[in-house]
């Protein structure tokens, strides 16, 4: 994991001892949950996607009412859920350059062709563009 993320899942811990939540709570031979309900159970997928609707929820109300006070118009988000997350995350990090075997390492696929074929999205004309860059410098 990347360092910025090491850092976001330690400050989320530092939240839960804050607020009292119980670590202790176990899943199989797994405790330590990072994600957890109040009584330290760890989130379910549907509760993460029921998150992230009500946030990309409110940040439209609020970009509604700020977009018919500045006469313009409101630059809303899209529907976002836990595996859009993971469609995204996958495709940053080969655009990033990332070797596609330790990308599918860590997308935790069989098959290197399912990271490449489904995950790994190429996102414009730029990307391309960037891509032949490469090669014309090589040649």
């Amino acid at each position: 994991m990347s360092k910025a993320v090491r850092q976001a899942l330690n400050e989320q811990r530092k939240q839960q001892l804050l607020l009292g939540i119980d670590r202790s709570f176990q899943v199989e031979d797994l405790s330590g949950f990072v994600f957890t309900s109040k009584n330290g159970a760890p989130l379910a997928p549907n509760a993460i996607n029921n998150i992230l609707k009500n946030i990309v929820e409110a940040y439209n109300r609020q970009e509604m009412v700020k977009a018919k006070e500045e006469r313009r118009k409101p630059v809303l988000l899209p529907h976002i859920s836990a595996h859009i997350l993971r469609h995204t995350g996958c495709t940053r990090m080969a655009e990033a350059g990332m070797d596609p075997k330790v990308l599918q390492y860590i997308m935790g696929h069989a098959d290197v062709t399912i990271t490449m074929g489904i995950y790994n999205h190429v996102c414009g004309k730029e990307r391309v563009i960037r891509e032949m860059e490469k090669l014309n410098a090589v040649i």
